[in-house]
């Protein structure tokens, strides 16, 4: 391409013409030098404020320059057309952002919320709300548009939404909807009960991977940015690793529209590695039996949870009344399902029958519709008797694992799915379960093949799971690759006998392949290993200096 020079004349517009700063001092440090400082980790009554409303607003505590100088190479990596979008290679292209995710409080509490060795997501993206741009519907996020994953109510996966500039209700923030991130249906009155993201520059919005949330109005004249990245637990904790001072489930001074307790208990007990031993509230007064049956019955489904909640205190004294909270797993309203759900894996092993029964009675083949868990949840209800009965299951803890073993070669797609994705969650890592997962990992339905490769990650790497976990990186199918590149990352150094398959994964035609592969080699360790990751990652260089202006 040439350019017309003052003189007339052409020239090549890359040909060396010594007037680009060659030969001049560049500036010694990009970035400006901060103190390095400890993780700050969550106190229980901000562990607790997210369990029970899925988000966290925090202050990285960095300085106001570094939010601006962020936000000016967002306006002009944006352009001014609004439709510049670098997508994955943001982190490379502007580096100063690790800054912010480097920091003690983010750090602190991914750390206090994902375990300490959780990964950063090779999937990251900057979103510009122009001046006057309308809202968003409300929505899920897809998983970089993949859509057969059964989503963990636990927390394995989070997003950070940075935001640059100062942040408040006028300038189209992320609007939130607290508590919601365990619910696939949508909400008849999610607008009215809708949190924006408000602080000043430099803000972050911890958000559960699943909860509802949009982009909400900007009825100012300033572009707003965020910046969203999203991180992965990597295993399952074994105890707790924020600022715990208490067993016992403190309910926050936040409670969102939707209150589930005994969902939120059992989320707090699996946090502090106590899978499968949930702590119930202790009434002041023993409430009676008859009232809550009652209310049971109640129109009003607010009145059905409160009863669902005062039979979660009773123990195993609620066992009488299973029957009415089987009935509840499919509730019009999808919150009463839930507490229905988790109360009974409350019970013990006496649910687990009834729930497999449950789970089977709403067996079927699997829905290749996104509306199904994600988007708008618009056809959240196909699969809701047997989805809040698997979460019913994962509650009651290891103890549910034979018998989920026993009913998997009898079960159809849909329960071999929900089967395969509590398997992979509950803390049993018996041979028994290494076989029944790795078969299913060979399923010819891709929907169960998708979960018991990424439950496959869950367990030690013994021989059948690396077999089942290399295999899985030849699929047809991006999301099995994907998920047996991340699960061998998730074994770390156990994955080291699939090196050379995890070398060639680096030429897969899947982003996420490769970078799951890049983790998954590090983590290994070896000298073998981390040749292939430096190569990878020198050949993959971006630099962050080089542009149209600067280009030597």
């Amino acid at each position: 391409m040439r350019a017309t020079t003052d003189a007339g004349t052409m020239r090549l517009r890359n040909e060396r013409q010594f007037d680009q700063g060659e030969g001049l001092r560049s500036p010694r440090r990009r970035i400006p030098e901060l103190p390095s400082a400890a993780p700050i980790p969550l106190s229980d009554e901000q562990m607790a404020s997210f369990v029970a409303n899925g988000y966290l607003v925090l202050d990285p505590g960095l300085p106001a320059e570094l939010h601006r100088s962020i936000f000016e190479k967002f306006v002009e990596i944006n352009g001014a057309d609004n439709d510049h979008d670098v997508g994955n290679n943001i982190l490379p292209l502007v580096p100063e952002i690790a800054e912010v995710f480097d920091s003690p409080p983010i750090r602190g509490a991914l750390g206090s919320i994902l375990g300490p060795d959780y990964i950063m997501h090779p999937h990251r993206a900057l979103h510009s709300n122009p001046p006057g741009s309308p809202p968003q519907a409300f929505h899920h996020d897809t998983y970089w548009g993949y859509k057969r994953k059964v989503h963990n109510h636990h927390p394995y996966w989070v997003m950070v939404m940075y935001y640059p500039q100062s942040i408040d209700r006028q300038i189209g923030p992320t609007g939130v909807v607290g508590g919601s991130q365990c619910i696939a249906q949508r909400l008849d009155d999610i607008a009215q009960i809708e949190t924006p993201a408000e602080g000043r520059a430099g803000t972050c919005m911890l958000i559960h991977f699943d909860i509802w949330h949009r982009k909400m109005q900007n009825f100012t004249q300033s572009p707003r940015f965020m910046l969203k990245f999203q991180f992965v637990r990597m295993r399952q904790p074994s105890r707790p690793h924020w600022d715990n001072r208490s067993a016992d489930w403190p309910t926050p001074a936040q409670l969102p529209a939707y209150a589930m307790e005994p969902v939120w208990r059992e989320h707090w007990s699996w946090l502090r590695g106590q899978q499968g031993n949930l702590p119930r509230r202790r009434p002041q007064l023993a409430p009676s039996l008859d009232g809550l049956l009652a209310g049971l019955k109640d129109a009003d489904a607010l009145a059905r949870r409160a009863a669902i909640a005062g039979i979660a205190t009773l123990g195993p004294a609620a066992e009488p009344v299973m029957p009415q909270l089987l009935a509840c797993l499919d509730d019009p309203s999808e919150p009463v399902g839930l507490a229905a759900a988790y109360t009974l894996g409350g019970l013990g092993e006496v649910a687990i029958e009834p729930l497999l029964a449950a789970m089977r009675a709403n067996d079927g083949p699997n829905v290749d519709d996104a509306r199904v868990f994600i988007d708008e949840g618009q056809k959240s209800e196909i699969e809701m008797r047997a989805r809040n009965a698997a979460h019913g299951l994962l509650a009651i803890g290891p103890r549910a694992a034979p018998a989920l073993v026993a009913v998997m070669p009898e079960a159809g797609p849909r329960m071999r799915k929900y089967i395969a994705f509590v398997l992979g969650e509950l803390a049993n890592d018996t041979p028994e379960v290494h076989a029944v997962l790795a078969a299913a990992a060979r399923d010819a339905d891709e929907h169960v093949r998708i979960n018991a490769i990424e439950a496959l990650g869950l367990k030690r790497g013994s021989p059948p799971v690396l077999a089942a976990l290399v295999d899985a990186l030849h699929d047809v199918e991006d999301e099995v690759r994907f998920n047996a590149a991340l699960a061998l990352a998730r074994l770390g150094p156990d994955a080291e006998p699939a090196t050379s398959e995890l070398v060639e994964a680096l030429q897969d035609g899947n982003r996420y392949v490769v970078g799951y592969a890049v983790e998954a080699l590090t983590r290994i360790g070896t000298a073998e290993a981390l040749r292939a990751v430096v190569r990878q990652l020198k050949a993959s260089r971006w630099c962050p200096m080089t542009n149209n202006q600067s280009l030597f």
